[in-house]
């Protein structure tokens, strides 16, 4: 064998090996369409999965005698909302006969759609340098923790994603 062939080989398994070495550390991970990363975020007392947001603010916040509602807003403010309705000073039926209906009357008449098993409202945002875009929104109600979390986003798909990731702490 020659020294050019040794050479060739040589070089050959290098570059085999190096692109083996990329591609188990995940370095291409998202490129050419491949499955993006979830980012996972902590707010108040749940957590749920983005894939286009890396972090939420505390807009806005109010509180009664009966609880409180947190707004978050996405850090980079491309009209993600999550807002969290905690009602902890109500007892159950009065969360589910007064809170329930009151929150939820917002997505009436509104069209939706079935998103991975999530129904997925068509809306708009209704505040803000946003009024008026388009807004896919859904809510999770968790009544034993007289909660109940709606969220708001650009993408049907990533409204879905939010809500079937979403657990409470």
């Amino acid at each position: 064998m020659n020294i050019k062939k040794i050479v060739l080989i040589s070089i050959i398994a290098v570059a085999v090996i190096a692109s083996v070495t990329v591609v188990s550390a995940g370095l291409f991970d998202g490129l050419l369409g491949g499955e993006q990363k979830d980012n996972v975020i902590e707010i108040d007392n749940i957590t749920f999965n983005t894939t286009n947001v890396t972090k939420f603010k505390l807009f806005n916040t109010s509180e009664d005698e009966y609880g409180c509602i947190n707004w978050y807003v996405d850090e980079n403010d491309t009209g993600y909302n999550i807002h969290i309705f905690n009602y902890t000073n109500l007892d159950k039926s009065d969360f589910i006969s007064f809170v329930t209906p009151t929150v939820i009357e917002q997505f009436d008449n509104k069209p939706s759609q079935t998103v991975d098993g999530i129904v997925v409202y068509t809306t708009s945002a209704n505040s803000g340098d946003h009024a008026g875009e388009p807004r896919y929104a859904t809510y999770i109600e968790h009544r034993d923790l007289k909660t109940i979390v709606d969220i708001w986003s650009p993408d049907p798909n990533e409204t879905a994603k939010m809500a079937s990731t979403l657990k409470f702490k």
